[in-house]
């Protein structure tokens, strides 16, 4: 039987809710999964040092993921729609804050969407698949992004999302837990985010500016994550 994923992306910087959003989609999908760039992520022996302070750099696009292994898994998962059997992911071992939304509308978008398919493999006789992928550097390589039929933005003022990180660790791909030295965010995580989104955006203001190309964007202190969940829900059965 003929398969067609629909990939849908869900960016934004660290801290945004981009997991969260991602999560909550995932669950209202019917036949979904959910890919975190973080599992992407190349140990730490292959990142970058910053020369002043000696921390490793986890932020700067250009090493903090595995680029080639990533376009190469979603150009296979848009051929097959499954997961690699060995692909595994670390993203259940990372803090996230609770941002719980009404069950009963999980399942009613969980139906809706069970309904589309079926629909759509009666007319076509094609089976949908949906992938669901989030990350904090998700539109900085033109070959990932050319694989999402949808895509999201998330943006949240500096201040919140450095009030966020700097209250959660995170798992290295070692096992080890990570938290950002005194100084990282200020030299390296938030200039690493301006420098990756800035071309994205017009007069590459990545705080305040309009959001270039076909975008869901979202305007993270704006919005209520139900919000949200029902905007992206819209757009991916109207899709």
């Amino acid at each position: 039987m003929p398969t067609k994923v629909i990939i849908i992306g869900i960016g934004g910087a660290t801290s945004s809710g981009k997991t969260t959003l991602a999560n909550h989609v995932h669950n209202c999908l019917h036949n979904s999964i959910v890919i975190h760039q973080d599992d992407f992520v190349p140990p730490a022996e292959k990142l970058p040092k910053d020369p002043e302070f000696g921390f490793v750099n986890w932020d700067d696009a250009p090493g903090a993921i595995e680029w080639d292994r990533m376009a190469s898994f979603l150009r296979d998962l848009k051929k097959t729609g499954y997961l690699p059997s060995d692909h595994q992911s670390y993203d259940s071992f990372n803090e996230n804050a609770a941002v719980p939304v009404d069950d009963q509308m999980i399942s009613e978008w969980k139906k809706q969407s069970e309904q589309f398919v079926a629909q759509h493999l009666q007319n076509f006789g094609v089976k949908l698949v949906f992938a669901v992928v989030d990350g904090f550097l998700l539109y900085w390589d033109k070959r990932i992004t050319s694989n999402f039929d949808i895509q999201v933005f998330l943006r949240v003022p500096e201040d919140v999302a450095k009030a966020r990180r700097a209250a959660r660790s995170y798992y290295t791909p070692e096992g080890e837990i990570w938290c950002d030295p005194p100084q990282y965010w200020e030299k390296v995580a938030w200039p690493a985010y301006v420098r990756a989104h800035e071309n994205m955006f017009e007069g590459k203001d990545v705080t305040a500016g309009r959001l270039k190309g076909d975008f869901l964007l979202f305007e993270g202190m704006e919005m209520k994550m139900e919000d949200m969940v029902n905007s992206v829900m819209k757009k991916i059965l109207g899709h």
